[in-house]
């Protein structure tokens, strides 16, 4: 008969604790990705840290704030990579042997590159304060035309001549069109009394 053995089960943590999220938050709050930080074997799998921001408000408070962090630390990385000028030369040889300092175009656009992938994750993470802004510029005219259907101009037309039946007013003929389509008399005028 085999006797059955109490193996302690060893792996990474998969139940959430305060102490464990406030590591993982503090270490992406210094600049580490969740990536690298979950690498550590004793730090929970990512798939881990993503149920428990699901599900725990406060954790995913606390992570949004580590994230904004870590977003100002790749602003200061990117003044550090750009300012350091070290390994901008390296020293050749010469045909004739002798030394020289020359250009190194492979660290330069490697730098170049560090800086932009940060640029771009912060323009993603946080575009309303490093995303482009862009302005729009309308030139030109705008013109609106508003054809009213013989309908609207009679119902138009019919509350102009009550609202001037109800003040007194006298409307005279100028020799245009009457409603007829004809020609009205130009020396007639009509006189509304009340």
């Amino acid at each position: 008969m085999m006797k059955e053995k109490n193996f302690k089960t060893v792996g990474r943590p998969t139940t959430f604790s305060k102490e464990m999220a406030e590591t993982i938050c503090a270490r992406m709050a210094e600049g580490e990705s969740l990536r690298s930080i979950c690498r550590d074997h004793y730090m929970p799998h990512r798939s881990s840290v993503y149920q428990w921001l699901r599900k725990n408000a406060a954790f995913a408070d606390l992570y949004t704030q580590a994230r904004e962090l870590l977003v100002e630390h790749w602003a200061d990385e990117i003044l550090t990579i750009a300012d350091d000028g070290t390994t901008d030369f390296v020293v050749k040889k010469g045909r004739n042997g002798a030394e020289y300092e020359a250009v190194d175009q492979e660290h330069i656009q490697r730098s170049r590159l560090r800086v932009d992938t940060r640029k771009w994750l912060m323009s993603k993470l946080q575009p309303r304060k490093y995303g482009d802004r862009l302005e729009h510029q309308y030139s030109g005219e705008v013109t609106i035309q508003h054809e009213l259907s013989d309908r609207e101009r009679m119902r138009r037309m019919a509350l102009f001549l009550l609202e001037d039946q109800a003040a007194g007013t006298v409307i005279e003929h100028d020799g245009a069109m009457n409603g007829a389509g004809e020609a009205s008399d130009p020396t007639a005028h009509t006189e509304i009394n009340d």
